[in-house]
């Protein structure tokens, strides 16, 4: 008996890489295609599905990307089994995305040839890391001993915070008496600890670790591009 599995990723070269590494596996069936949540969820209604292969970050669906469409999925498909492929290099991340009901995690960072195995291993409800999110999962052992998330200073999830409710550089600065340079500095350092590239990744992240709600965020992002 095959096994089916929906495949998911915005970007095209990506999809086409996963499917063309699903696709080789004897044993296994590529039920669909996606590139968003909302056609992922469409496909899971009306096919019969067992392993769903999606990429962390998918932004531009109705059911969103990341904690919260990984939440949908397990509840209104808990026959589903879970597989994400993704960029995260933030240990606490891929630990909340394992905490969610994701039973295998494979980074980009590490060769095609893993996504072979999260899918057996999916199918099959064992737990399933590639080597780089492993030794990153590994990181994670305590960070509560360093500021509680990801390993940040306090001060360093407070800038998180700070920017992810919308604050600039500047007024963070004048809000907690540092200034423009340090709090540039604790941002540039709390990124490279949470492994985040964008300031995209800075909202996401603060959303999903619990910094703020997301209702926050939103407003965050909406004023910022009311802005000219």
């Amino acid at each position: 008996m095959s096994i089916r599995v929906v495949i998911a990723d915005d970007h095209p070269a990506s999809l086409v890489g996963m499917e063309q590494a699903v696709s080789a596996l004897p044993d296994v069936v590529v039920a669909g295609a996606v590139r968003e949540s909302s056609e992922l969820v469409d496909v899971l209604c009306r096919e019969v599905v067992d392993v769903v292969l999606t990429d962390f970050s998918m932004p531009g669906g109705e059911h969103g990307d990341g904690i919260a469409m990984l939440q949908l999925l397990r509840r209104r498909f808990p026959q589903v089994r879970l597989a994400v492929v993704t960029g995260i290099e933030s240990p606490q991340l891929l630990r909340s995305t394992l905490d969610v009901g994701v039973v295998a995690l494979v980074s980009k960072a590490d060769d095609f040839s893993h996504i072979g195995d999260a899918v057996r291993s999916a199918y099959d409800h064992a737990v399933y890391l590639s080597p780089r999110v492993a030794e990153l999962v590994a990181q994670d052992d305590a960070p509560e001993a360093s500021g509680g998330h990801g390993g940040l200073s306090k001060r360093e999830g407070e800038v998180v915070r700070m920017l992810a409710e919308g604050l600039s550089i500047v007024e963070i600065g004048l809000r907690v008496g540092r200034s423009r340079k340090t709090i540039s500095a604790q941002k540039l350092a709390a990124m490279k600890k949470l492994g985040l590239k964008t300031d995209a990744d800075i909202f996401r992240y603060a959303i999903d670790s619990g910094l703020v709600r997301a209702t926050e965020a939103s407003r965050a992002v909406h004023a910022d591009q009311d802005q000219p």
